[in-house]
């Protein structure tokens, strides 16, 4: 089997593992097969555990209708959620870890966005309505893999492939269409599948039908993937980021930006990488399409702003900046500064550095507050404001040297000063 995190060519690994033989989705798979729920894992967790992954969120289905699935979680001593009991899935809790347990399902109306369901008994039925190959596989917990699509071979292969006709698949839910290019991004060690590439090409349009939610969940864990920049220079070409994300075009600055993450061994974040991506004052229309969190629409809005350059080559100044800044958005406007730079602009040594000093000095606080004055007699008021201003633009431009003793003494200086 090829691993697609390397490429490399590894033995497959043996099932089950841990997760599936001790702890929390034991114990919730137990309980559903002291009912007789015939219990199988399903999805991404057999997936990430034929390649070696870490598993990150374990599922089981059942042929076990929802109240059935209830029943056999209280007849455990566990606890249950009905998160999605609509679509048959209740969220058993097992040592205070939430395990998704979902009814064997089959399709009976879609519309690209929702699905009406009615539930089956029939494994290959359920299997089929799943997008990929490589996320129809399901097994038992002695490590009996069940794969009706080929997905085991798509694993080896280090292919991406939809379950039946790619067009169908997108039909059902338009947000396979991202899901396709985010899995190929993170999964695929070749080229695209070329039906499903043209499928994807042919129905972009319908994209925007989607909500900002759906589209904000794909979109950022595509921007992190291991070959995220290919995949959305890919989407580029294709017309699928003009159909939904038009100002998400600056291909080679993400490039960039991804080539000193992995030079630095800084960790990937999906907002600065769409930052990176964004023409210059698209940060709010971005952060609308895909309804981000307040913190990262400001964030997104203040990197992708209209804004000087970060000021590299003055260690002052870079100090200067993180504590205006804060040594996150400083170290924000650095790598997304760097990348975008002409070569030879600015000297390699003088962004390194800039780095080193965002990385490790910790942006100070002011000593000194407003009680300090009124403790020397002022009134309190806007030359309170004004006066303690002034001694924090002194203490700035003396490079953050002095301390508070120091700072208190400037500050009574100036009062005196005011007096004379």
């Amino acid at each position: 089997m090829r691993d697609a995190t390397s490429g490399a060519e590894i033995a497959p690994r043996k099932l089950p593992q841990d997760w599936m033989t001790a702890g929390s989705a034991r114990k919730v798979y137990d309980a559903l097969e002291r009912a007789g729920g015939a219990p199988r894992f399903v999805g991404g967790c057999v997936r990430d555990a034929l390649l070696g992954r870490r598993i990150r969120d374990t599922d089981i289905a059942t042929p076990l209708f929802p109240q059935a699935v209830i029943a056999a979680a209280e007849a455990a001593g566990l606890k249950h959620a009905p998160t999605g009991i609509a679509h048959g899935t209740i969220t058993v809790i097992a040592d205070h870890v939430g395990i998704e347990v979902t009814t064997l399902r089959r399709d009976v109306d879609t519309d690209g966005r929702h699905a009406v369901v009615s539930f089956t008994d029939d494994w290959q039925e359920d299997a089929a309505r799943r997008d990929l190959t490589i996320n129809a596989l399901s097994a038992t917990a002695d490590g009996t893999v069940h794969d009706y699509f080929g997905g085991i071979e798509d694993l080896k292969a280090g292919r991406v492939r939809f379950v039946g006709r790619p067009e169908d698949r997108m039909r059902e839910d338009y947000l396979r269409i991202l899901r396709f290019f985010r899995f190929h991004a993170d999964y695929a060690t070749g080229p695209f599948d070329p039906s499903a590439l043209a499928a994807a090409s042919a129905l972009k349009d319908h994209l925007k039908a989607l909500s900002g939610e759906r589209l904000r969940q794909e979109t950022l864990k595509l921007l992190v993937a291991r070959r995220a920049v290919e995949t959305w220079r890919a989407m580029l070409d294709t017309g699928i980021v003009a159909a939904y994300l038009p100002a998400a075009t600056s291909i080679d600055r993400m490039a960039k930006l991804a080539a000193l993450e992995a030079m630095l061994q800084v960790a990937l974040d999906p907002i600065r990488r769409l930052a990176a991506l964004a023409v210059t004052g698209s940060g709010p229309a971005l952060a609308e399409t895909l309804k981000l969190s307040n913190a990262e629409r400001d964030r997104l809005t203040a990197i992708a702003a209209a804004r000087p350059d970060f000021v590299v080559g003055d260690a002052t100044l870079v100090r200067r900046q993180v504590y205006d800044l804060g040594n996150a958005l400083a170290l924000d406007l650095l790598l997304v500064d760097w990348g975008a730079g002409e070569p030879d602009a600015v000297g390699e040594n003088d962004w390194h550095e800039a780095y080193e000093i965002v990385r490790d000095w910790k942006r100070p606080d002011f000593p000194l507050s407003g009680g300090d004055a009124t403790k020397l007699g002022l009134a309190p008021g806007p030359e309170i404001g004004k006066l303690m201003r002034d001694v924090e633009e002194w203490w700035i431009a003396g490079d953050f040297a002095a301390d508070r003793e120091h700072c208190l003494a400037e500050l009574m200086r100036r009062v005196e000063g005011r007096g004379a």
